[in-house]
């Protein structure tokens, strides 16, 4: 189990810098990298049930 933490560990680090150097050449702009590493991007929300913009009833929030 600890070797699959570190391998994905060490695949999240080459992953990162291969975006960092992808921004250093301009390939990509900092809002399409976010895009392309969103995880849920590929999910349909009528699917998954996500809804936008609900606030719980049993949780009152404050105006400010």
């Amino acid at each position: 189990m600890e070797d699959l933490y570190k391998k994905r560990q060490e695949e999240k680090a080459r992953s990162r810098a291969k975006d960092e150097e992808r921004l250093a050449r301009g390939e990509v702009d900092p809002v399409e990298l976010q895009r392309q590493n969103f995880v849920f991007k590929k999910v349909r929300a009528d699917r998954v049930g996500f809804v936008k913009n609900r606030e719980p009833k049993s949780i009152k929030f404050l105006s400010l």
